[in-house]
């Protein structure tokens, strides 16, 4: 495979401490090939791409860029807590989750925080740029498993806010939801505001806590269409919290975040119950065989997921995460390198379930340089 006119990508020569998978403009830019020749591993997309409905309802939305979106997406507010049998003033959309992230860290005026970790970097930038003291309580292999005595004891200190992500980026590893219930209790007893990102649950629905959110006064339920529908370039994300919350937080969120054609597209998606139906039976079957099949070559050590991808630690001591990474890439390959993520070393890289022939082609390559 030729070189890119730009040299040799690497896990490291294209991402800072901050950055994320999926970019795969940089990776094409540095191989000197367009972006639609990269197999993206690094980016948790749904591999069977945006619903049918959701390219129709773009079309019809084309028209509705001659106006002003609605200014808080009501519309879309209201077919999103249909979906989710939620009232609507439980529910705020943004801008993707990272503006509600941000958003976050700007109202609810805290000064200690506590991040379980390894999770996404954005929550640890979002409540430091708001000046906010941020400490780690890590989560620790081969099970990623939150012990709550443990976190009973450290939150016991005093702590404004709990970041929790469930299922867990990147491991992929779910805390059960009595266990999460049991944790909401707590910090409701020590009046510490508990944040879950549940960006990767609508793979295991029943797992959510958005009925809960909805009436506890210091949980706050952070979703997202980037995932699951695969609109990572539309940016749509929400909360869902009590509605007083709700109406606290809207009178800090910018009128018109969310785009018109956005909107029309997002509440497409939410409509399409065949869609979803179909993702869940395509990733109950098609992400064990891969599992299965990574776990079968020697030098590469896996870890139980709930979600649309796994985390991976590379086991062969003479191979190193850098020449992994670049040998993937001769095959324009792209996967999550997590050297970055605070709990986790330069061995260990994420996966994301494509389609079988895609995944086929991963297998190859893999099985090719651990040889």
């Amino acid at each position: 495979m030729k070189k890119g006119r730009l040299g040799r990508w690497t896990a490291d020569s294209r991402f800072s401490l901050h950055s994320h998978g999926g970019n795969v403009y940089a990776f094409a830019r540095t191989r000197g090939i367009a972006p639609d020749q990269v197999l993206d591993f690094s980016a948790s997309i749904n591999p069977l791409g945006w619903p049918r409905s959701a390219a129709s309802a773009y079309r019809r939305a084309l028209s509705r860029i001659l106006h002003y979106p609605e200014p808080y997406a009501e519309t879309f507010t209201a077919a999103l807590a249909q979906y989710h049998n939620l009232d609507p003033e439980a529910v705020l959309v943004g801008n993707g989750a990272t503006q509600l992230i941000y958003l976050l860290a700007h109202v609810l005026r805290s000064s200690r925080v506590l991040l379980i970790a390894p999770l996404f970097s954005e929550y640890e930038r979002a409540f430091r740029s708001s000046g906010l003291l941020v400490e780690h309580f890590f989560l620790r292999p081969p099970t990623f498993a939150l012990v709550l005595d443990r976190l009973k004891n450290v939150l016991s200190t005093g702590y404004d806010a709990l970041v929790l992500t469930n299922p867990n980026s990147p491991t992929g590893a779910l805390m059960p939801r009595a266990q999460v219930e049991e944790l909401a209790q707590l910090c409701r007893r020590t009046n510490t505001w508990l944040i879950v990102d549940e960006t990767f649950v609508d793979w295991v629905e029943e797992e959510s806590l958005k009925q809960l959110a909805a009436r506890n006064s210091h949980l706050m339920i952070l979703r997202s269409l980037t995932k699951f529908f695969a609109l990572p370039g539309l940016r749509v994300g929400y909360v869902i919290a009590q509605p007083k919350l709700i109406k606290r937080l809207r009178t800090r969120i910018e009128p018109w975040s969310v785009n018109a054609v956005a909107q029309e597209v997002a509440r497409a998606c939410v409509q399409d119950l065949s869609f979803v139906r179909r993702s869940r039976t395509f990733m109950a079957r098609e992400r064990p065989w891969l599992v299965a099949q990574l776990a079968a070559l020697p030098g590469l050590g896996l870890f139980p997921s709930a979600a649309n991808f796994f985390l991976v630690k590379i086991t062969k001591s003479e191979l190193t995460m850098l020449e992994f990474s670049r040998r993937l890439a001769e095959d324009n390959l792209l996967v999550r390198a997590c050297g970055n993520f605070p709990g986790l070393g330069k061995q260990f890289f994420r996966v994301a379930v494509r389609t079988r022939p895609e995944n086929q082609r991963l297998l190859s390559a893999c099985a090719t340089i651990l040889a």
